[in-house]
């Protein structure tokens, strides 16, 4: 529309004189006046609405700060003021998302639904299980090792092993001659002996006892798999409830403000990222989390010096987590974000879909989707790019982790035996794969977190409707028996922030009468028949149903005893009777002579129906 003309023709008029450079005021087909802004508002042409209307938008665009104001200054004060002009009486506003780290709040309310505490207790000692079964099944190989050693590093066949199962029972496992001194030889500056070994077995016994310890290791796993999975659902279900509950329960003004496209979003993708990824997540991160500790833990009880490396790595591991974790998690969030205007646009696409194709628009709305497709992927497709980023730096940072185990290992040379350098050394090698994850892991589920946080929003946010019952005010079972209506200094607003669409109205029904509600578009015919219904609350005075204020009883009772068809009738799936008497509380006989009385059968109809019904 730039550099051409438009002429608009509305009968809202502060909503659209703001931006007008001409304007003509019509009354009753012929022309009352015309002229510039100024000069109609000089001859007194508009009303108060208008007046404060355009003094507003000149307000705005006029401001002018003090002489002694620096310039950022000016430009914050005239910004601020233009967000509040631009966002009063807007009915929907942008999509917002958080900054920063996701709150403990939110992490909390998820651990809320997510399980109790005796829960978390078992989840937390299958952890520790899991880990001590990994530790106890690399110090049994350690002692495997070096009895074999000890016997000068016999060849186990498996036609020996089956030799030795044939002649196998439990207790030769257990009864030896006399107690191994391995048990009690210290770990730490204590010169290798020769003699660690007084006992020796045969290569099954040690096969047996790390098959169980395999065992062990491989129930806790399962054990806590199960419970995280277990816990993960729980919570998805109870958030699900609670939040289909909010949104249903929301008001009116919540659904105008809010497009179906952001709905859809919560309960579509964010529901998803609960049912299936958050507890994996938590329980893989929490399995890696657990395992460089462990792994840490061990190096440095080997190998005690380690800990002051242990602590420098442990910082730089944090620097670059810190930076990977702040991008990471905005990405994610500008990616749920994204989303929703695929979701809108597909709808608004579906509904208007004749039109389009009326006018043969489809290439404009096409290429529309594509931009917000786009828009969707570009934050995935730099996640990854932060994933690699992150992968280089965590790779470096463990071969050096491993470069000084072995260090390590060199300088304690005649105060550790192999097995355990190896036992050093294999979970040096093993840490690199573990922090990578946790940093992934971790930023996983902080945006998994997102969604929680995002449909934590909607389960504290909309505003609700007035409660269903009020048992106190409960009016009798035969209301209304007449329907006699007064309406008194009635006002209406659709929101508390928003100008009044309905100014001082009375009015009285008598019981019985019928009587039509007549005026121009957006004069609040609709606003007012909704107000019979409780959509919108009175701002001020009151609306009584045969002597009863509709305000003082619950919406439920208000709602089934008043009917309405609206200017868009909709069917919802089902037979005649389910969209006749949603909560079956009608017999046959008395629908079809409510079908009767509309002519949709005819009387003869009506009567086989009934004769129908006394055979039966």
């Amino acid at each position: 529309m730039k550099n051409r003309t438009c002429i608009l023709i509305s009968h809202n008029v502060s909503l659209t004189i703001k931006q007008a450079d001409y304007v003509v005021v019509m009354t009753k087909g012929k022309v009352k006046a015309q002229g510039t802004v100024d000069e109609l508002i000089a001859a007194d042409v508009f009303d108060a609405e208008v007046l404060k209307s355009i003094a507003d938008s000149q307000f705005a665009s006029t401001v002018v700060p003090s002489e002694d104001s620096s310039t950022d200054e000016r430009n914050v004060e005239v910004n601020e003021i233009e967000q509040q002009q631009t966002s009063k009486g807007k009915l929907i506003s942008e999509e917002t998302k958080s900054d920063g780290s996701v709150s403990r709040e939110v992490y909390a309310t998820y651990f809320k639904y997510f399980a109790t505490k005796s829960n978390l207790l078992l989840f937390l000692f299958f952890t520790i299980g899991c880990q001590v079964s990994s530790v106890v099944e690399t110090w049994w190989v350690r002692v495997w090792t070096l009895n074999s050693g000890q016997n000068s590093l016999a060849v186990t066949t498996m036609s020996s092993l089956i030799h030795e199962a044939s002649s196998f029972s439990v207790s030769s496992l257990f009864v030896k001659a006399q107690t191994p001194d391995w048990w009690f030889t210290p770990i730490i500056h204590s010169p290798v002996s020769a003699n660690i070994l007084t006992v020796s077995h045969s290569p099954l016994y040690y096969l047996v006892i790390y098959c169980l310890i395999g065992l062990f290791y491989s129930a806790m796993s399962s054990i806590k798999g199960f419970v995280t999975l277990h816990c993960g659902l729980v919570a998805s279900g109870k958030m699900f409830e609670d939040l289909l509950a909010r949104v249903l329960g929301a008001n009116l003004r919540f659904f105008d403000s809010t497009p179906v496209g952001r709905l859809t979003n919560r309960f579509s993708k964010d529901v998803a990222s609960l049912d299936q990824q958050i507890s994996s997540q938590m329980n893989f991160f929490f399995s890696v989390l657990f395992t460089s500790i462990t792994i840490i833990l061990v190096i440095c009880v080997i190998t005690p010096s380690f800990i002051l490396f242990g602590i420098i790595i442990a910082v730089a591991y944090y620097t670059i987590g810190t930076f990977y974790l702040t991008l990471s998690r905005d990405l994610k969030r500008f990616s749920s974000i994204a989303k929703s205007p695929i979701y809108q646009h597909y709808t608004e696409t579906l509904t208007g879909i004749t039109t389009i194709r009326a006018y043969g628009d489809e290439r404009r709305f096409l290429v529309q989707n594509l931009n917000y497709i786009d828009a969707s992927n570009r934050p995935y497709f730099y996640t990854w790019v932060c994933n690699r980023w992150l992968a280089f730096r965590t790779d470096v940072l463990g071969s050096s982790i491993v470069s000084l185990a072995a260090v390590m290992c060199l300088v304690y040379v005649g105060k550790i035996d192999a097995g355990l350098a190896g036992i050093s050394l294999s979970f040096a090698t093993s840490f690199n794969s573990c922090a990578i994850w946790i940093l992934r892991m971790y930023a996983e589920l902080e945006m998994g977190m997102n969604s929680v946080e995002r449909i934590k929003e909607y389960i504290e946010t909309p505003p609700l409707e007035p409660p269903a019952e009020v048992p106190e005010n409960e009016p009798a079972p035969s209301w209304p028996e007449h329907g006699a209506i007064e309406v008194s200094n009635l006002a209406l607003r659709y929101a508390p922030t928003l100008p009044r669409v309905i100014e001082d109205v009375s009015f009285e029904v008598k019981a019985g009468e019928k009587v039509g509600i007549v005026g121009r578009t957006g004069a609040g015919k609709s606003t007012i028949i909704s107000s019979f219904f409780r959509f919108v609350d009175p701002d001020a005075g009151f609306i009584k149903i045969d002597g009863i204020d509709i305000c003082s009883i619950g919406l439920r009772r208000l709602r089934q005893s008043l009917n309405i068809i609206p200017q868009d009738p909709t069917l919802f799936t089902g037979s005649i009777r389910t969209n006749l008497d949603m909560f079956d509380e009608y017999a046959d006989l008395q629908l079809f002579e409510t079908l009767r009385r509309v002519n949709l059968i005819t009387a003869e109809d009506y009567q086989l129906l009934i004769d129908s019904n006394e055979r039966r």
